[in-house]
């Protein structure tokens, strides 16, 4: 018997870097994420393919007794299931090994794009095995957690830690003026892990913004009018600007657009935001212009399923 779990891929609007010192956080589940096959065989070992468009990106077989790597196509990705598989057993005492399995691993995006591909394995793996998708989240990164609460939405999140503990609730994201939002993929990787060691190692305060950043969500949820939408992200863009002392991605390479491009996630890496009034084929000519060709409308990315 062949058992499927899935799990949404993510994108964080507010409070990049500050969600992880508590802030409340703006986060949207994707309609791309990873589905996860897992069928038991009567072999003694794990055998591992991870896919993207029907292609296997790595291969892996392990002993199913200590989880040792006896073969893989790509090493570091074999080690990196290798832990999280180690690490996921640790939950589930009654489990001296895991019996034999044949695992298919399925994104419905590159690894490249930084759509949460880490977050929706640990959550597919955390759902195979029933066991908390944070607690397992916490054992192997040290990010924030709204990405796990991504993959379990079906609507945008709003998130935040308190006490430690993550703490989230779905909304309405379901914006008049949708038609006229874009994410775009830049073409830059971000090291997620560097970043948030690095942020986390800053010891000033920021809990002082916290009440801005709650307020520019609050703003952001109830827009009517795209104009209110873009004044909302340019504050966000500005506040960030000044706790990470570095320029707006706007102001550094996108001085001639018209609307307004907002970062997301790790500046200067992955996908950002755009507003765009005219149509897809004129913005295609501007992005292509920019060497960028990779983009998604906000309704072809952005889970809203509770409320549909």
């Amino acid at each position: 018997m062949i058992h499927e779990y899935h799990s949404n891929g993510k994108l964080l609007l507010t409070a990049e870097y500050l969600v992880l010192k508590g802030a409340e956080a703006l986060a949207l589940p994707l309609t791309k994420g990873q589905t996860l096959k897992a069928k038991p065989i009567e072999d003694n070992k794990i055998i591992w393919q991870s896919i993207y468009q029907d292609e296997p990106f790595l291969e892996a077989v392990f002993s199913n007794k200590n989880l040792n790597i006896v073969q893989a196509s790509n090493e570091n990705q074999a080690l990196y299931i290798q832990n999280l598989l180690k690490k996921a057993v640790e939950f589930v005492p009654a489990l001296s090994r895991i019996p034999g399995y044949y695992f298919e691993a399925i994104l419905d995006f590159p690894l490249k794009w930084g759509l949460g591909s880490s977050s929706t394995l640990i959550t597919n793996i955390a759902k195979w095995l029933n066991i908390n998708p944070f607690r397992l989240n916490r054992t192997l990164t040290n990010g924030s957690g709204y990405d796990i609460a991504c993959a379990l939405s079906e609507s945008p999140i709003l998130y935040n830690i308190i006490d430690k503990y993550p703490a989230y609730k779905e909304i309405n994201l379901d914006f008049p003026f949708k038609e006229y939002l874009y994410f775009v993929y830049t073409g830059k990787k971000q090291n997620t892990f560097n970043e948030v060691k690095n942020f986390l190692e800053d010891p000033k305060d920021y809990s002082h913004l916290f009440p801005v950043i709650k307020e520019i969500n609050r703003r952001m949820i109830h827009c009517q009018w795209l104009r209110e939408f873009e004044e909302a992200l340019w504050e966000h863009e500005q506040l960030i600007a000044s706790v990470l002392d570095e320029e707006p991605i706007q102001e550094k390479a996108f001085q001639d657009y018209p609307g307004v491009v907002k970062s997301l996630g790790a500046w200067g890496g992955d996908f950002m935001l755009i507003t765009w009034k005219e149509s897809k084929e004129e913005l295609k000519k501007y992005l292509d212009s920019h060497n960028m060709e990779i983009f998604f409308s906000w309704s072809e990315l952005v889970k809203n399923r509770k409320y549909e």
